[in-house]
């Protein structure tokens, strides 16, 4: 005698996928004249993210801030100084044209969960101040452009 019942039966199927990323900073910027010149090559002057993945809904968020800042207008602008405390501010712009400035603390570049790899360069830009009777002071001037990477909410 036959059994004409149907049966079922399961298996569970998992797949673990563990979360990490991977992105470098331009290492090294020097001033020469009021626009910046890097180390090695323009290539270097970039903010990389050479592997991501992350958390459907997350993305990686990289922010620039400094060490040493000066309040310009009201405006707190990235600088750098010496050790007599003179200071000269300059300006990061990110994009192909270099046309978007980056506040301090601000944004330089997100990338989406399910992109894994993605650029932005950028170009540092020193500002110097051509008013009446102003000169710049001789010395050696310094500061730290602090990038910083985070997963935040995809929106």
């Amino acid at each position: 005698m036959k059994n004409n019942r149907t049966t079922t039966a399961s298996t569970n199927v998992e797949y673990v996928v563990t979360a990490s990323y991977e992105w470098s900073a331009p290492s090294k910027i020097t001033f020469t004249d009021t626009i910046a010149e890097v180390e090695a090559n323009a290539d270097t002057q970039k903010v990389k993210v050479t592997k991501n993945i992350i958390p459907n809904k997350k993305k990686l968020q990289i922010t620039v801030s400094s060490t040493t800042t000066k309040e310009e207008g009201g405006v707190t602008k990235f600088a750098i100084k010496t050790d007599e405390d003179a200071y000269l501010i300059y300006a990061i712009k990110k994009g192909t044209t270099y046309d978007d400035e980056i506040a301090v603390g601000g944004e330089v570049m997100s990338v989406d969960s399910g992109k894994y790899a993605a650029d932005t360069p950028l170009k540092f830009f020193l500002t110097k101040d051509t008013g009446t009777n102003v000169s710049e002071k001789a010395g050696s001037y310094s500061g730290v452009a602090v990038f910083t990477a985070q997963l935040v909410a995809a929106t």
